[in-house]
């Protein structure tokens, strides 16, 4: 009898330990006085949406390189005190030209031709390369006021089909110097020579001759 007694005494004892160890793993309900409480899960993630754009982090954008960024500041800065730089535009030809006639007045009956010294420069730091398909690097004209040719300076001379090339360095120069017939010219009358490279007629230069 005492061992069926103490056993019945013992019986709610271990129903109140259990009921205790479930409840250690039971969930405990949120306080819904709470303003973070949502029954629904739409209403909570906008709850939450909400709360991200109310942050005081969300006025500081993370975009490294935008206008307002602090990169974006400093490029900024640093562009208003560099002046822009422009590619391209003029600038000074790589090669120039010019010509000189002697005499430039002659008497006919005296001066059976004219002298000409055709000059080309190389004004830049580099070389410059000039490539020619036969032996005839340039060509002289004597033309008339009205810009006909009445002399050609190569009509005179042989040329062959071999072709060349001419190196001109750094600010040097090369010089053509020649003769050119004043059996077409008329006394009194205003004519011009002129000069080129064979194959680059863009460095054509002349002068007046007033024959006599």
């Amino acid at each position: 009898m005492n061992r069926l007694a103490a056993l019945l005494l013992l019986a709610p004892m271990v129903l109140v330990q259990a009921q205790d160890g479930s409840s250690a793993f039971a969930e405990t309900p949120p306080d819904e006085s709470t303003p973070f409480f949502v029954s629904g899960g739409a209403q909570a993630e906008e709850v939450l949406q909400t709360e991200i754009r109310n942050s005081p982090a969300t006025g500081y954008p993370r975009v490294k390189k935008g206008p307002d960024s602090t990169f974006g500041q400093i490029g900024s800065f640093f562009t208003g005190l560099i002046p822009p730089i422009h590619l391209g535009g003029a600038q000074e030809a790589s090669e120039s030209a010019s010509l000189a006639v002697n005499p430039q007045d002659p008497v006919l009956q005296d001066q059976r031709e004219l002298g000409v010294t055709y000059t080309v420069r190389n004004n830049s730091k580099e070389m410059t390369r000039l490539e020619f398909p036969t032996t005839q690097h340039i060509e002289i004209l004597a033309r008339n006021a009205s810009g006909a040719v009445v002399e050609r300076w190569s009509d005179d001379r042989g040329f062959l089909r071999d072709e060349g090339i001419v190196v001109i360095n750094p600010r040097e120069r090369i010089e053509y110097q020649e003769k050119i017939s004043t059996r077409e010219l008329r006394a009194g009358q205003a004519y011009t020579v002129e000069a080129a490279l064979k194959t680059q007629p863009d460095h054509s230069v002349s002068q007046p001759v007033n024959p006599r």
